[in-house]
């Protein structure tokens, strides 16, 4: 079984969040001072996308912030989940490979700010302002957006699954019903 695709995009997810987190602490003071505007074609305070700096020991909107060690805990689980079942995850197909590859490579980004970051938190620098719902999302990072991605693809993926068995099994009942 060959699962290159896999290894590829983790290896890619992996080093292009680590390189721009690596960018974003070399330059974490001017950013905290003076963010970069990337976007702003909205009138007012806000840009709709900018980089910046935080950190950030929890998950998600600083979740669990209080428990890191779990947090780094369960990133060790889902990976070594995504290798023990990556026969019922299909990983000898392309989709799961490139899915799965996003959220491996994802988790692994996050897990290695957790490990190897005095302090143990992970370094986020997108800052994203949603002027419809006047809503400053949360600051994240390439890793967050790979897992996002992997996981987003995943569950339409099972929606197209569903439907096409759905329409198997109909055209099935039909072939049936006109053989009666």
């Amino acid at each position: 079984m060959s699962i290159l695709r896999f290894w590829g995009l983790f290896l890619v997810t992996l080093v292009s969040d680590q390189l721009t987190k690596s960018w974003a602490e070399r330059n974490k003071d001017e950013l905290i001072q003076y963010p970069i505007v990337v976007v702003d074609w909205l009138d007012g305070y806000e840009a709709f996308l900018e980089f910046t700096y935080i950190t950030n020991p929890g998950a998600a909107w600083s979740m669990f912030s209080d428990y890191p060690e779990v947090l780094t805990a369960l990133a060790f689980v889902a990976l070594l989940g995504i290798f023990f079942f990556r026969r019922s995850l299909e990983l000898e197909k392309a989709g799961p490979q490139i899915i799965f590859g996003l959220i491996a490579g994802g988790i692994a980004g996050n897990l290695c700010d957790r490990l190897f970051r005095t302090p143990a938190a992970v370094v986020d620098f997108i800052d994203v302002y949603l002027p419809l719902l006047d809503y400053d999302y949360p600051i994240f990072n390439l890793a967050d957006s790979f897992i996002f991605l992997g996981v987003f693809s995943y569950i339409i993926r099972g929606f197209r699954e569903a439907t096409e068995e759905k329409k198997a099994r109909l055209a099935s009942e039909a072939t049936n019903s006109s053989d009666s």
